[in-house]
């Protein structure tokens, strides 16, 4: 019964993306779901791109080691993110011609085809990276259940490769929508069990879990790391904003984050204490071990079946997007802006097939790296260090500041994106074998390439950049 229930689940993703391909006619149909989506479709895929493997498992994880709430942190982070966005940025930044971030920054400061390019660069291994995490993540699952870890990041990629090459975006939102119904039940229900189980056996209240600090003693860089990256880069990153663009209007971008980051910072917190009572009850049990347990120790072989594929859909439907976002970066950043500038991208020939190619090398290559990565939460984010680190004050900033200006965006982008490779490479290839912490380079980046930006847009004293057509 929970392996037919799990094997339904991967063909229903499967064909839902074959039903779909007939909408996909445009570039902008496969790349923004024709900007049609309405405020539930909007909120599900904005809520299941962050809901992947760092929130679900990661968190879990976390809370097992830690407590309850720096399970949470990295949900906080990303929960917090989308309500910032929502707040902020999101109906500015939707537009009627816009798919990627850097659309956004050749408007406000002028189209510049380095930048496109630096952007291209840096981004690939920034959105690969999170994919190689999710791929970690579904491997871990499959293998805790009879699967070689190898087969389960092979048969995860595979599903997600196949329905994101059918049908773009479109079937990235409707599987996201389907995925997202199942972990906002699923999750829950193993909490409440959890609860349950622990009231049975009397050892350790819950007021005592909830009790414990948000913060322990030596831990304030590992919550910095994971809570603050994502909270606000989350704003301007790639899969987030081709979502504002997806969707039919600026207040349903807005609002659509809004509700997005509110369920996933309730989720989040239920992983988190699924990892803090999963600690009690198995003791012996490796912290990564725990969330799968869990649910084979508390439900019964359907419902299990059913949850375990929530979690694989928190892998997956981060997966889609994180795909999605890369074939865009490729369209839309290198053949369209780089190679043919003068021309939209809807009448561009090659913009489909090359979006499906990205995909097709990006399973390929996330399947390899995947295979040597270890930390999960570790590989998200030091591999978004590059191009954070360099864009996200100038595309933020330009949203925010309107004395912001080319000058000082450019300075900025060499500032925070020095600083960010430079964390990057020392975090993954560094003397100590990946494991120098660097929890704070992305930070460090942040500040650097904020306190450039308004020095040198004062400095120069340009208001507004010169927008192009984009």
């Amino acid at each position: 019964m929970f392996e037919a229930v799990v094997f339904i689940y991967l063909i229903s993703m499967m064909v839902i993306g074959l039903l779909l391909r007939k909408r996909v006619k445009l570039a902008s149909d496969f790349l923004v779901a024709g900007r049609k989506l309405g405020l539930p479709l909007t909120t599900a895929t904005l809520a299941a791109v962050q809901l992947g493997a760092g929130v679900v498992l990661g968190g879990a994880e976390l809370g097992a080691r830690s407590g309850v709430w720096p399970g949470m942190w990295y949900g906080l982070g990303c929960g917090g993110g989308l309500i910032l966005a929502g707040l902020l940025v999101a109906a500015k930044l939707k537009t009627d011609n816009g798919y990627v971030p850097l659309d956004y920054f050749a408007n406000r400061y002028g189209e510049k085809k380095w930048i496109r390019i630096w952007g291209w660069l840096s981004n690939i291994p920034s959105l690969l990276g999170i994919f190689v995490a999710q791929l970690m993540a579904a491997g871990t699952i499959f293998s805790l259940f009879g699967f070689s870890f190898t087969e389960g990041v092979i048969i995860s990629g595979l599903v997600i490769m196949i329905y994101s090459l059918l049908s773009g975006m479109w079937g990235v939102v409707v599987t996201d929508f389907v995925q997202l119904g199942i972990i906002f039940i699923g999750i829950p229900i193993v909490a409440i069990a959890a609860i349950l189980k622990l009231a049975d056996l009397g050892t350790v209240s819950l007021t005592t879990i909830l009790s414990t600090p948000f913060i322990l003693d030596g831990m304030s860089s590992k919550a910095v790391f994971i809570i603050i990256p994502f909270f606000l880069s989350i704003s301007v990153s790639y899969d987030a904003f081709m979502r504002y663009q997806s969707a039919k209007s600026a207040s349903i971008a807005k609002n659509g984050c809004i509700i997005a980051g509110i369920i996933v910072i309730l989720i989040s917190f239920c992983t988190g204490l699924i990892g803090a009572i999963g600690r009690i009850i198995f003791p012996a049990l490796a912290p990564h071990e725990i969330m799968p347990r869990m649910i084979t120790f508390l439900l019964s072989p359907a419902l299990a079946g059913l949850v375990v594929s929530a979690l694989l859909a928190a892998a997956m439907s981060s997966g889609n997007c994180l795909l999605l976002s890369l074939s865009a970066c490729f369209s839309r950043d290198l053949y369209n802006k780089v190679f043919n500038p003068s021309a939209k991208l809807d009448d561009l020939k090659y913009s489909i097939p090359l979006s499906r190619i990205v995909i097709v090398c990006a399973v390929i290559a996330g399947i390899l790296i995947a295979f040597k990565a270890k930390s999960i939460l570790y590989t998200i984010i030091i591999f978004n260090y590059p191009y954070m680190g360099s864009m996200l004050i100038p595309l933020l900033g330009g949203v925010l500041w309107k004395k912001g200006n080319p000058k000082g965006a450019i300075a900025a982008i060499f500032a925070g994106g020095i600083i960010g490779l430079l964390s990057f490479f020392w975090g993954v290839t560094g003397p100590a074998n990946g494991s120098v912490k660097v929890d704070l380079g992305l930070m460090a980046a942040y500040l650097v390439s904020a306190l450039v930006f308004i020095l040198v847009s004062l400095y120069t004293g340009e208001t507004e950049g010169k927008g192009g057509e984009v």
